[in-house]
């Protein structure tokens, strides 16, 4: 799972978007201000290529909060809840994530809530077990994520796979079972 800086594109945008188009008689004042801004971005980028943990725990903080929603089964029409903390300890460079289904899932009622602790330490993707999903990965970039358990033990072995998206204070997506379900989820930060 690669965590990469959202920073680099926004600094950027909002550099060139500070620059003024009306001339001034002041040639010094101006010129100034242009070493300014070109030192800034150099800075930036130099910065985050040099520590790629920071970006990774920077877009993990982006991120972290407390999201509420629900799950619809498509295939089968069931619903549930979904409740999720995700946090990040930036000195030690472990993101959390809690993740709690309510309803039933995979036949079976009420799972227990997935905790799972990941290291940014490593470039990813990150890797983890669970009761419910078994052996799984998350892998995230742009804030795009991908979750996949390859071998779900409630469902004979079967792969399922979660893809979704952060984006304006929410995360919501996708999920599928080959041959067996599909779904949708969509969350909200508290």
């Amino acid at each position: 799972m690669k965590f990469r800086a959202l920073l680099i594109p926004v600094v950027a945008l909002v550099l060139a978007s500070c620059g003024d188009d009306k001339k001034s008689d002041n040639t010094t004042a101006d010129t100034a201000s242009e070493n300014t801004t070109a030192n800034t971005t150099a800075a930036t980028t130099v910065d985050t290529v040099a520590d790629p943990l920071a970006a990774r725990v920077a877009t993990a903080q982006e991120i972290s909060g407390a999201y509420t929603g629900t799950w619809t089964n498509t295939t089968f029409g069931s619903t549930g809840t979904i409740s999720a903390l995700v946090g990040v300890d930036a000195t030690t460079a472990v993101l959390t994530i809690s993740l709690d289904i309510g309803g039933t899932a995979f036949g079976a009622p009420d799972p227990a809530p997935l905790i799972s602790n990941i290291d940014l330490n490593g470039e990813g993707p990150f890797a983890g077990t669970d009761p419910l999903f078994g052996d799984f990965t998350i892998e995230y970039s742009a804030g795009h994520l991908i979750f996949t358990a390859p071998a779900v033990p409630n469902l004979g072995g079967k792969t399922m796979i979660v893809e979704g998206d952060f984006a304006d204070g929410t995360f919501s997506g996708t999920y599928t079972i080959p041959t067996l379900a599909d779904g949708t989820f969509e969350t909200t930060r508290d």
